[in-house]
């Protein structure tokens, strides 16, 4: 019992002191910038957290939530937590959530940008004028040119989750280079098993 009380008090002691916590060795947390707000991410803390939320849950309905492949298309590269955090911190490109904006205000990966998936899938204004924000041209013609585009991370709820995988799909479909496109296959579900940090967005006015 003695030893049992001594491990505790050491144990938060030295949580006191530092991260015990850490992302790989060495990084204890990233920090980014959006919108002028800089945001820490970092993973739980305390030993004893788990998932109560709907992210806890381990039985989907199909349809429409069938597991999705590890790949969208073999052109598509497939990123990991690391990648992710690389591709954020460095602004590489534009990160996008890409749920229905419901799940996006419950909770969200920092500095991510809601574009729901529905929005890519018929040539509306509003998907051309999505498309000009991401840096998408038009001809005179009317062609799309990719040239200046940005590289896309696209995520969603998780493995189980056909959202970003279908938002994908649209691009690639228009002509979006695949070499521009990435794709966060863990999603929500597989980043707050981690631990890491979400946020709450604020809806906009």
């Amino acid at each position: 019992m003695k030893l049992k009380v001594l491990c505790a008090l050491t144990f938060a002691s030295y949580a006191l002191h530092a991260e015990v916590v850490e992302i790989v060795k060495g990084m204890p947390y990233v920090e980014v910038e959006a919108n002028g707000k800089t945001y820490r991410i970092e993973r739980e803390q305390k030993p004893d957290s788990y998932l109560t939320n709907t992210y806890a849950l381990t039985s989907r309905p199909s349809p429409p939530f069938f597991i999705q492949p590890f790949e969208v298309t073999p052109e598509v590269e497939t990123f990991g937590e690391l990648e992710l955090l690389d591709f954020i911190k460095h602004k590489k490109g534009v990160f996008i959530d890409a749920r229905l904006p419901n799940w996006y205000y419950k909770a969200a990966i920092p500095t991510a940008r809601n574009i729901s998936f529905k929005l890519f899938l018929t040539d509306t204004p509003e998907r051309e004028e999505i498309l000009k924000s991401l840096g998408v041209e038009y001809d005179k013609n009317g062609n799309y040119n990719f040239s200046n585009a940005q590289t896309l991370l696209l995520y969603c709820n998780g493995a189980w989750c056909g959202q970003s995988p279908t938002a994908i799909h649209a691009l690639l479909d228009i002509g979006y280079p695949a070499e521009k496109l990435k794709y966060y296959r863990g999603g929500m579900q597989t980043w707050q098993l981690l631990g890491l940090s979400t946020i709450v967005p604020e809806k906009e006015q």
